[in-house]
């Protein structure tokens, strides 16, 4: 009988087959009959289409991750870093053989896709694009989401597949499991016309997938023992002093005896269990610096957080524990505290000025700005460059927290005040910054009843947990942000006016990135550099076109955007010089709502021709027949120089 996985014995009579099995298809859907000599496993997945309600001439299925998540996924996955060199080299072995290469997660969603630009497009039209969904629930009997469901490699040639929209196709899927644990961790999956099919193909897809999974395997290893040996140096270093080492999901890999010991833990799996490890917890998983620290106020401990890099990827973490009834050596603050701040603008420079004449008081600063323009990143350099370096930086984000938590997390309360809460109570906000600066992001969106007590503390300089009566006095300097008008809030009744004039002792007007001229090209730059690093990506720059582009473009979303989309870019690039084709395709969407259909049409066409011609405008404009003058007026027009 040979291998039930392929579909295709003989490309002899793939024509004929194609026809048997559009007969069965038929038969099955529209007559309800049972179909003769199916595979089980296709039959089986067209059992289970009918079961969930699969539409049968469905021709296109959901794009359910938008480029935002596609770029978050990619971030945290080791199968991609992993799979890429690998899906890379077999490209090249494949080309022209009209197959697309195809990675997916274990949800059977698109995360890498590759192949001819023609073939790319023809899949198009059933979203077989980054990001779409190729589970059976939602495409129907199709490689990817029937191998995830069998987990075995599977070939669902042409009328097999459940759907429509896929008979004209071929592919091919293999699982990829972690060899260390054996989870299901995505699909690697080849897809073709089905005139084009072969029986090789399910082959050259279980090969990739076990050479992944040799990879995987390899690189779990090396990389828990670089964990290992950092760990075991930074012991020997510090004496066996108190210390933890956390993997990438920061779970307690190993700890020393005394760090056992200062914790009262048994086990190290209790150490999230302990109390008091919210905010250190949240300071790990929003870690950009390269170290930093946490202050445990319940345990009277501070904790320096080493992160641990290992090829250009961050796997974990060292935790160094230090007694503040004992002295012990803090981390030196870096010399120059403004340079994560990237820009040259005059507008920018004046900013940061102002702050370096603020930072060694202890006035409080209102930071005000748009969304994205770098609010906290201000808040973070005035806060190393004051006399507080040494203390906590404490953050909430008001508008985050649901109004009736703000005063228990601001707060804090006592033992039995809430039922269901931390049966021992909870520290506050303002307490865990004791000594430090605390962070109001968007303090606009303060409820109008408790604005009373802020502005109290800030007038008492103590506050008083939820449920107690005993003030607690605290040494806090106060920073808060905003993108909205306080003084039109103050003028409507909806924030305070003693409170507004309380914190806005200094204002810091940030500047949105559309008003810093080049700033936008010195930062793409410098995104370029950084997420080429970190992904190990052979990326040096932009083409004119992109960076023309991003010189004219609005930045609704200022730097956080323009991060967001270099990073998205950098991933994405098969270049040396990331092309227009590699942005957020929502940019464009913005960027072509303030313009009529016929000007979208137009910028489509010259976008294509210059992609066919490789930037060559002298071609482009024979090929429109128009002066080349008119042409190079039309691609800057479209910022497409």
């Amino acid at each position: 009988m040979g291998n039930p996985n392929i579909a295709i014995r003989s490309i002899s009579d793939i024509h004929k087959e194609i026809k048997d099995l559009e007969a069965m298809w038929s038969r099955f859907v529209f007559e309800k009959r049972e179909p003769q000599r199916m595979r089980n496993l296709v039959y089986q997945s067209w059992k289970r289409c009918q079961t969930l309600g699969v539409n049968p001439r469905q021709k296109q299925t959901s794009i359910v991750l938008t480029d935002d998540q596609l770029v978050d996924w990619v971030k945290q996955s080791h199968l991609y870093q992993i799979s890429l060199p690998i899906l890379r080299d077999l490209a090249r072995e494949i080309d022209g053989t009209q197959h697309l290469i195809t990675l997916c997660d274990n949800k059977g969603r698109i995360i890498h896709l590759q192949g001819e630009r023609k073939i790319l497009q023809k899949a198009e039209r059933m979203n077989f694009v980054q990001g779409s969904d190729w589970s059976e629930a939602a495409a129907g009997t199709n490689a990817i989401g029937t191998c995830l469901e069998t987990k075995q490699p599977i070939q669902i040639f042409s009328y097999e597949h459940f759907c429509e929209g896929c008979h004209p196709w071929v592919c091919s899927a293999a699982p990829i499991e972690d060899p260390l644990t054996g989870q299901l961790l995505g699909v690697v999956d080849l897809t073709g016309p089905s005139d084009v099919a072969q029986p090789h193909s399910l082959g050259i897809a279980v090969m990739t997938a076990k050479t992944i999974e040799k990879r995987f395997r390899r690189v779990s290893l090396e990389m828990r023992h670089h964990l290992q040996a950092h760990f075991i140096q930074a012991v020997e270093k510090s004496k066996n002093g108190p210390i933890l080492l956390l993997d990438e999901t920061l779970q307690v890999v190993a700890a020393t005896s005394t760090a056992f010991s200062l914790l009262q833990m048994e086990d190290r799996r209790d150490f999230w269990t302990l109390s008091d490890m919210n905010q250190l917890k949240s300071t790990l998983l929003s870690l950009t610096d390269a170290q930093t620290e946490a202050f445990l106020p319940a345990r009277q401990l501070t904790v320096s957080i080493e992160p641990i890099v290992w090829n250009h990827t961050r796997v974990g973490f060292l935790l160094h524990l230090h007694n503040n009834k004992t002295q012990h050596r803090s981390l030196t603050p870096p010399a120059n505290h403004w340079s994560g701040i990237i820009g040259e603008s005059k507008a920018l420079k004046n900013i940061i000025s102002k702050s370096q004449i603020v930072a060694p008081t202890n006035v409080p600063v209102l930071i005000t700005g748009e969304s994205g323009t770098g609010k906290e990143r201000f808040a973070r350099a005035i806060h190393r460059a004051s006399p507080r370096h040494r203390a906590p930086f404490v953050a909430i984000n008001c508008g985050a927290v649901p109004k009736e938590l703000i005063a228990s997390e601001l707060f804090g309360y006592d033992a039995g005040t809430f039922t269901g809460g931390n049966p021992k109570g909870k520290t506050g906000k303002f307490e865990e910054a004791d000594g430090g600066t605390l962070f109001l992001d968007e303090i606009g969106e303060m409820p109008l009843d408790l604005q009373v007590f802020l502005l109290r503390v800030l007038q008492e300089k103590e506050i008083v947990r939820l449920g107690a009566s005993k003030p607690v006095p605290v040494d806090v300097r106060i920073i808060a942000a905003t993108n909205q008008n306080l003084d039109k809030l103050v003028k409507e009744g909806r924030f305070r006016s003693d409170l507004f004039y309380r914190l806005n002792v200094v204002q810091l007007a940030l500047p949105p990135l559309r008003e810093r001229g080049d700033d936008v090209l010195v930062l793409c730059g410098h995104f370029i550099e950084k997420f080429a690093k970190k992904h190990g990506k052979q990326v040096v720059g932009a083409d004119d076109a992109v960076l023309s582009f991003l010189r004219e473009y609005h930045w609704p979303g200022n730097i956080r955007e323009l991060e967001n989309a270099i990073e998205h870019a950098v991933l994405f690039a098969d270049r040396e010089r990331i092309q227009l084709s590699d942005l957020p395709n929502h940019m464009f969407t913005l960027v072509n709502r303030s313009k009529s259909p016929l000007e979208q049409e137009e910028k489509k066409l010259l976008y294509q021709l210059y992609q066919e011609t490789n930037g060559n405008l002298s071609e482009i404009a024979r090929r429109c027949k128009i002066a080349r003058t008119t042409l190079y007026r039309k691609m800057k027009k479209y910022n497409l120089l």
